[in-house]
Parts: structure tokens; sequence; C-alpha cells
């Protein structure tokens, strides 16, 4: 089967909701490079979900790193149909080959299954998984963000993602709540996954969500949209009392893309 445009789409809305809808307001031009860029983010950031073990782990970020270096080495992506569609994005725009590697060395955390140490350490893995992506992007649409403008908003919107998966990492036997906010409630990782202590993450969850920095107005229209994002989605966690077990705060809020479509 050919691999084109539109199935590369149909996998990305798939594999990650939330920046398929981010993608839809990049320009035509520019939208299967951003979707393609994606879409191996969504490879790589999965690795923790599907191997056994931490060696296994290591070895497929591994494999993504030398496939990516094989692009950078000039070649064309090869039988990886969603690195066949990156590979001339690469090259065109630029695209620094450290900001790749970065995505990749930050999902070795992942593998430690050890949650970070306070909100601090939450707010830098955020920032870890999510920057190397977003200063990715901003290349490809041409667009100029300094690194604090960059870092502040990756944060913003990893930390959002953290919150939002909760839910389903309980549900994978991980945790990745801080533990400072943990011990206050005299618990553990271990023992959120063997009890039942939905009230005490609960209050955690507040805790992390107030601790998230001020909402800030970029210039780019791309963290533009991903800032109102992660916000109005927070805004909504603030008004069910931060309990996201709620099916609705599973699924997108109410007219999600219009919201960002009067995003200017």
């Amino acid at each position: 089967m050919f691999y084109n445009a539109r199935f590369l789409a149909a996998d990305l809305q798939k594999a990650d909701p939330d920046r398929f809808l981010l993608s839809l307001f990049a320009p035509a031009d520019k939208r299967t490079a951003v979707q393609a860029l994606f879409l191996v983010n969504h490879e790589i950031a999965k690795t923790r979900s599907v191997v056994s073990d931490t060696r296994l782990g290591q070895i497929r970020l591994q494999w993504w790193r030398d496939r990516i270096s094989e692009i950078y080495a000039g070649k064309d992506g090869g039988q990886i149909p969603v690195l066949s569609i990156l590979a001339p994005v690469i090259h065109e725009k630029g695209l620094p080959q450290d900001l790749f590697d970065q995505l990749t060395y930050a999902r070795e955390f992942d593998l430690e299954d050890v949650p970070p140490a306070s909100i601090d350490g939450l707010k830098k893995y955020a920032a870890f998984t999510t920057a190397p992506l977003n200063a990715l992007a901003l290349k490809i649409l041409g667009e100029n963000a300094d690194e604090d403008e960059i870092g502040g908003i990756s944060t913003n919107f990893g930390v959002y993602e953290s919150l939002r998966a909760v839910p389903h990492m309980l549900s994978q036997g991980r945790v990745m709540l801080p533990d400072d906010l943990l011990r206050v409630k005299n618990l553990s990782a271990q023992k959120i996954l063997d009890f039942n202590h939905k009230k005490e993450i609960v209050e955690i969850i507040g805790s992390i969500s107030n601790a998230i920095s001020p909402y800030r107005n970029p210039k780019t229209r791309f963290l533009k949209l991903q800032e109102r994002m992660a916000w109005i989605y927070l805004n909504r966690l603030k008004k069910n009392n931060f309990d996201l077990f709620l099916p609705k705060m599973q699924i997108n809020p109410a007219f999600l893309e219009l919201r960002l479509a009067l995003v200017h």
C-alpha cells in the first residue's frame, strides 16, 4: 500500500489527537511535514509502552537514532513510510540532528519507571520531551521563537500531557506523579498501584495544576495554539475540581477546534 499524506494524517489522528489537531492549523504546504514529525515523535515516545524491559527499550530508541542518522548521512528513509516523508524535509529545512537525538534520549527516562522527585522534576521532564519537538516544528513552519519562549510553553504543554495521561498510565502500572507530593500524602508509587487512592491523586493533580507557569502570549501562532490548548484543558480540569477520572476529562473540551481557530 502506498503511504501518502492521507494515511499519514489518519495515523497521527489515531496516535496523537492533540498534535493532529494542532497540525491542522499549519499552512497546507507544510502540514504533511509537521504531521510526519509528530508521528515520528509518537513512535519514539511510545517506546516504554511497547517493550517489556529497559534493555529492549534502549534497543528500540537506538534503532530510531540509527535510522534518523542514516537520513543525515544521505539516505531517504528507506522502507519506513513516515521517515520517507520526513527525510526530504530534514534536508530542505536543515533540521538539526541533535534535536532528534534529544527526543530519543529524553525518553530513556521513561524506561526507568521512576516518578519525578518533585514538581520541578516533572516540569524538567515535560520540557525535555516537548521542547526539542517544538523547536523542530517551528523550523518546518518557518516561525522564530527564542529558547525561553519555546521552553516555557513546552513545559506547560508537557505537564498538561502528563496530567491527562495519569489514568492511562495507572492502568499500565506506571506512576509519574512527583515523589515529594506522594510522600506528603504518605503514599508511594507502589501504594497507588496496589490500592485505591483516587482522592489523594486528585489532590496531587490540583497541586501540580496550580504550579504551572502563568499563561504566556508568544509571538508565533504555533506556540499560541499549543499554549491555548493546554490552558483550555487545565481550566476545565480546575472547574471539575481536578478530578481527571471523570469520563468527560478524557475527551476533548466542547468546540475545541473552533476555540483554537479563534487564536491569532
